[in-house]
């Protein structure tokens, strides 16, 4: 079978992965969900005119009638408007004010709101104006802030916190989205334990692959099974593939036995289920070991066992399968150039060499640097193939893992 590119494999991926049907969810669990269609506003915001300043309600015309003399134009205050009040007022005259509160509904007849300390109250009925004021100042009008049926959250863009206090204003309380891909992850190897509380004698070690997969699932919006720890047994191997993609999980990940080893046994299994074969290799490093297939409708993505690659490989293949059955409309990664902050060196040419990174902003340039000890990973640099080195403050490729523009 031919060896692909990255670029290959992601979009033989992509072509196998979908959403599955739109389910309606209530707000209050909207937060990163992805919807089906625009979200739109169901009100407009807001729904009435309001005040914007405790003051008085007036019309302008009244008010130009002060001239250059300060305190000349008196008004007689007929009522009091509160926020919150929902009983219409009675028609504002000519000479007259309403005393209203921030958000106050602005009487009929007014056009305008003075704040309290633009006018002169000589006693409880009557004020003086001590300037004009224009139409319009101090109100907010009907859909100042969202017009009905404006778009709050476009299709195929996540749910942000900031979208859900719009969201409840504009009277949607509930919303068609696309459910979360449910993910099984298999981890094979005799040598493993699942329990964290034993001391393993020499020769096995606790399987580590298990809570950063299920990790990895959750922080890109999929929903983790754990199938637990197999050993090297084709026959066990198999049967848990055969049962769980039967089941309707919509991707299968699977860690440990991809390399011509005796005891590497996942190729042989996945061949003996027929499965609809996508790639076996990469050209990229890591990525020598690790292969997608189709296990009927259910896709299957076998990873390296070393927890550092199984962390590599699965932003730049795993993630954008996640992020597309989302209903994500860009859901491979998006890559940016930033410049290196030390020399880095590269043991094997000839491939694609992904190294794990931290990339910062400062002063308008991202910067980069190979992952200090002890610092969490960011983002990943894409080394070329044809490179043993790359210096100080050149531009190289990265795929940042947070920030503007990426989800996982």
């Amino acid at each position: 079978m031919t060896i692909l590119t990255l670029q290959q494999a992601q979009r033989e991926i992509l072509a196998h992965s979908r959403p599955g049907l739109p389910e309606m969810i209530p707000l209050d669990r909207a937060l990163g969900r992805i919807p089906a269609a625009a979200i739109r506003a169901r009100l407009a915001v807001p729904s009435f005119p309001q005040s914007t300043r405790d003051g008085y309600a007036l019309r302008a015309n009244d008010s130009e009638e002060i001239g250059g003399d300060p305190g000349s134009l008196r008004l007689t205050v007929v009522g009091e408007i509160a926020a919150g009040r929902t009983r219409p007022a009675k028609r504002l005259q000519s000479g007259q004010a309403y005393r209203i509160m921030t958000g106050g509904l602005l009487p009929p007849g007014a056009d305008c709101v003075i704040p309290f300390e633009g006018v002169h109250r000589e006693d409880e009925g009557c004020i003086s104006l001590q300037r004009a004021c224009r139409a319009g100042d101090y109100i907010r009008p009907v859909g100042a802030d969202l017009r009905r049926r404006q778009i709050i959250v476009p299709a195929g863009r996540p749910v942000m916190p900031e979208h859900l206090p719009r969201l409840a204003t504009a009277g949607v309380g509930e919303l068609a989205a696309y459910p979360r891909p449910r993910v099984g992850l298999l981890c094979t190897g005799s040598e493993l334990l699942d329990d964290t509380g034993e001391t393993p004698v020499a020769g096995h070690l606790i399987s580590g692959n298990r809570f950063l997969l299920a990790g990895l699932i959750r922080h890109c919006g999929g929903v983790p099974v754990d199938l637990g720890t197999v050993k090297d047994d084709p026959g066990a191997i198999a049967a848990i593939l055969t049962c769980q993609a039967e089941s309707g999980l919509e991707m299968i990940i699977s860690t440990g036995g991809m390399g011509p080893g005796k005891y590497d046994l996942v190729d042989g299994v996945l061949a003996r289920l027929q499965a609809g074969l996508l790639y076996r290799e990469l050209h990229l490093r890591p990525g020598k070991a690790t292969m997608a297939a189709m296990l009927g409708r259910t896709l299957f993505f076998g990873l390296p066992g070393p927890p550092p690659a199984v962390h590599l490989l699965f932003y730049l293949l795993v993630a954008p399968a996640l992020r597309r059955a989302q209903g994500y409309h860009r859901p491979r990664p998006q890559v940016v150039k930033a410049h290196l902050q030390q020399a880095v060196k590269i043991r094997r040419g000839g491939v694609i060499q992904l190294k794990d990174a931290h990339l910062q902003a400062d002063k308008g340039r991202l910067l980069v640097r190979p992952l200090p000890p002890g610092a969490t990973m960011n983002a990943i640099i894409l080394a070329p193939a044809n490179r043993r080195e790359l210096k100080k403050d050149e531009l190289v490729r990265v795929l940042p893992l947070t920030g503007a523009g990426q989800h996982c």
